[in-house]
């Protein structure tokens, strides 16, 4: 006998990123979806966020809503899965590592790093962005331990994983055929400020570095949290502060390359956006950016400005016939990473397939 089809599910979140509300929007096109921010403020708010989710979630059960999205693992996946909801934890970076050298990192903190334990034990199904944020080998830098990946942390973790990529959609971010320039070179690191995690995490302090090596190429760094606070930067390196998705598109219009010289990263949404606009990828090798960006992008094994350097002048160097092949090279790389795809993985356990007909899936053009 069918089973009943599911007409709504809960999502909860820390907070309302970009690629949480994507998820959020496509999900709508198929399911009604309840969703719940968990951080109201700072850490002493935990006890009050935690009644607040509490009834949130006592409402919905009395609505008839039995399973529960959370993005990350967390304090917020603690109580769906403790209250028997059918819980499905969408790992996405932070929640997969520990860099105590940077500050960064979910299960670097003991409190959290037991409810994210408890939490992933519990539920139904893990989703992380990327399959190797299961179990990765930090070689890049010095910020954490070497081995790293959420089943490293929690040991002896038995709940089944099926690794489900973001997705985009293309025609958000056409391959521009305005000129660009090959030696500019772009980073989007939202938050950015001096000495922050971010900084450091994105590589700001590195592609700084970088930039002083290499005089005849010009750098953009996007986000920054307070652009004026970076002070004695090269005369080459610009520091911007957040843009609409209309600028974000005419920078990486103009831009040749796209460096993400990352400590750690889940599925990186920017690279892969600006992959889709033709921008030439640099990234670190870490996690799922290796894989992303393939042969056609470069990879960076030291996090060392002289490496990164190298391995932008080997992009910007091209010639115009090999940069015009590798632009579509580089957004073919990301045209399989669907919405339809994603969000027909995400339903997949509710049996909800049928129902994704209804959502725009460019491969059906």
């Amino acid at each position: 006998m069918p089973s009943k089809p599911i007409d709504t599910i809960a999502y909860v979140f820390p907070q309302r990123f970009h690629f949480v509300a994507k998820d959020i929007e496509a999900l709508r096109q198929v399911v009604m979806v309840a969703e719940h921010r968990f951080s109201s403020g700072p850490a002493w708010c935990l006890p009050w966020d935690y009644l607040r989710q509490l009834f949130f979630l006592l409402r919905q059960r009395a609505r008839g809503v039995r399973h529960v999205y959370a993005h990350f693992a967390g304090h917020h996946t603690v109580l769906p899965t403790a209250l028997g909801f059918r819980t499905y934890i969408i790992i996405a970076g932070s929640d997969a590592c520990s860099f105590p050298g940077i500050n960064y990192g979910s299960f670097r903190k003991p409190l959290m790093r037991k409810a994210m334990a408890y939490s992933m034990r519990r539920a139904v199904r893990l989703l992380p962005v990327h399959r190797s944020l299961s179990r990765f080998r930090n070689s890049f830098s010095d910020f954490g331990p070497i081995e790293q990946g959420y089943a490293q942390f929690v040991p002896g973790l038995h709940t089944l994983s099926t690794a489900i990529p973001y997705g985009f959609d293309f025609e958000d971010w056409p391959l521009s055929t305005a000129q660009r320039d090959p030696h500019a070179v772009l980073c989007v690191a939202t938050g950015a400020a001096p000495g922050n995690a971010v900084h450091f995490r994105k590589g700001v302090d590195l592609l700084i570095a970088t930039a002083s090596l290499l005089p005849d190429h010009r750098f953009t760094i996007v986000g920054a949290a307070q652009p004026g606070a970076y002070q004695d930067l090269p005369t080459n390196m610009h520091m911007i502060g957040g843009c609409s998705p209309s600028d974000l598109r005419d920078l990486f219009s103009t831009h040749g390359i796209y460096a993400q010289p990352s400590v750690m990263e889940g599925f990186p949404n920017a690279l892969c956006e600006a992959m889709l606009m033709g921008c030439l990828p640099v990234v670190s090798n870490i996690t799922s950016m290796p894989d992303i960006v393939g042969s056609e992008g470069r990879v960076i094994e030291e996090r060392d400005a002289a490496v990164l350097a190298t391995a932008i002048r080997a992009q910007s160097g091209l010639s115009s016939e090999d940069r015009r092949t590798a632009r579509n090279a580089v957004r073919e790389r990301i045209l399989k990473f669907t919405i339809h795809a994603r969000v027909q993985g995400l339903l997949a356990e509710l049996g909800a397939d049928d129902r994704l007909g209804r959502i725009h899936n460019e491969a059906d053009l």
